[in-house]
């Protein structure tokens, strides 16, 4: 997103779009590594985990790093069935 000079930011609580994606307000959580995949694989906790974000009113949460087939993996360990 481009601001021409002295144009206001948008407030970060107002929705965001990101393509069709209507988000509730522009918060993003990051990804970070939360410790919560053991051996590459998606569990309750890492879903509760975002899920507790979510609730408290972040726009979008992201998840780190988690590879979707084996040719995506970028070690052994990583999931991807």
């Amino acid at each position: 997103m481009s601001l021409a000079p002295g144009t206001p930011a948008p407030d970060v609580f107002s929705p965001g779009k990101i393509g069709n994606v209507t988000l509730r307000n522009r918060i993003v959580k990051a990804a970070t590594f939360e410790g919560r995949c053991p051996n590459g694989r998606v569990t309750d906790e890492l879903i509760e985990f975002h899920a507790e974000y979510a609730r408290g009113g972040v726009g979008m949460t992201t998840v780190a790093y988690l590879a979707t087939s084996p040719e995506g993996r970028r070690r052994p360990g990583h999931d991807g069935r």
